[in-house]
């Protein structure tokens, strides 16, 4: 009996090895674990970044796994409630019109608000010559902006409106440089075309940067528009993120960030992926993109319909959990050592040795 036993043993080790170092090479199921965003919703929140955290949390919240939790609806509610106060968007809207940045919509409109009456741009401008005259530090962006905002004032009245776009795009950067989410290839780009801008009096050499910025702004709003911008590195990556915003809308900034930028390096091959499949592979984070553009959309669904069937396995999938846990610690060559192991002491030597 002990004998039976032991066999039977070795026999389950030689097939849950063999499974394991098959599903291991075949669906990496061990690298696809669901994101949780509670986690880091709650260092948003501790950083007072509610916009944001509300952001992230909620689009998670568009998937079973989430919205049936408790835990993650409380959090969203403590948060909406906290941005709806009167108190909060009081501050918010004081700091867009005194500081002309704020990181929340009523007080990025007050801003943007203050650049179009033309306040916005003699107000950086005269703080900035405080600084100069004062000695101290100035703002190089800041005054290039402001340059090019009075020049596409001046434009606008003599053009009838015409240069609106300008205005418009002229306080999303200046919203983008004080909140630090310009990045540098921008800020040098503008302080060398203000130059240009200043001496010439004609805005026209980047009018294509300003149309950029206005279709990504129609597509996603202000908010996701600043995001978006900070993650460039080039006007090629502005242009290749505005077309991005055409098909992904509001969510394309946090899929970006789930992708790890994926979604941007990768976009010839995504974009040919049904946007359902992107969805569902962005709740795995950066390793859902990665199974993806390797195994292809076909094998992705295989693999999490897969997942979804054997997480039903045992009490409360705990033995899939198991089953995940082995794949992830156990190397292919110590599975098919435990094979070799198995099956070697699962020879009957003596009775090989009795015919011969």
């Amino acid at each position: 009996m002990l004998k039976l036993f032991y066999r039977l043993i070795l026999f389950f080790i030689l097939i849950l090895s063999a499974t394991l170092l098959y599903q291991k090479n075949t669906y990496t199921y061990h690298t696809l674990t669901r994101t949780n965003p509670i986690p880091h919703t709650q260092t948003l929140i501790n950083e007072e970044k509610y916009m944001d955290a509300y952001t992230y949390l909620n689009y998670f919240m568009q998937f079973d796994y989430m919205k049936h939790n408790p835990k993650s609806k409380a959090l969203l509610n403590s948060i909406q409630t906290k941005r709806q106060s009167l108190s909060y968007q009081s501050e918010k809207i004081a700091q867009g019109i005194s500081t002309g940045t704020s990181d929340e919509l009523s007080g990025q409109m007050a801003a943007i608000g203050s650049d179009f009456l033309v306040i916005g741009d003699i107000r950086d401008l005269a703080l900035e010559g405080t600084h100069y005259f004062k000695h101290e530090e100035v703002d190089p962006v800041l005054v290039s902006l402001s340059t090019i905002g009075l020049v596409a004032s001046a434009s606008t009245l003599f053009t009838l409106g015409s240069s609106a776009v300008a205005k418009s795009g002229i306080s999303v950067l200046k919203l983008a440089h004080k909140s630090k989410r310009i990045p540098m290839w921008l800020s040098k780009y503008l302080v060398r075309e203000s130059k240009v801008i200043r001496q010439t009096k004609d805005i026209s050499s980047i009018k294509p940067l300003f149309k950029t910025l206005d279709t990504m702004h129609k597509e996603v709003g202000l908010q996701e528009t600043l995001k978006l911008l900070s993650r460039t590195q080039n006007f090629k990556d502005l242009k290749s993120l505005s077309k991005l915003t055409k098909r992904y809308g509001k969510e394309t900034d946090t899929l970006l960030k789930l992708s790890d930028k994926k979604l941007l390096t990768h976009a010839n091959r995504l974009n040919k992926i049904d946007k359902k499949t992107m969805m569902l592979a962005s709740t795995y984070g950066s390793n859902g993109f990665v199974h993806l553009i390797k195994g292809g959309e076909k094998n992705f669904i295989k693999t999490t319909k897969r997942m979804k069937a054997y997480a039903k396995v045992g009490y409360k999938g705990e033995v899939w959990k198991v089953f995940l846990w082995l794949m992830k610690h156990l190397s292919d060559t110590t599975l098919m050592l435990l094979m070799g192991v198995s099956v070697l002491l699962l020879i009957p030597w003596k009775r090989l040795k009795s015919y011969t």
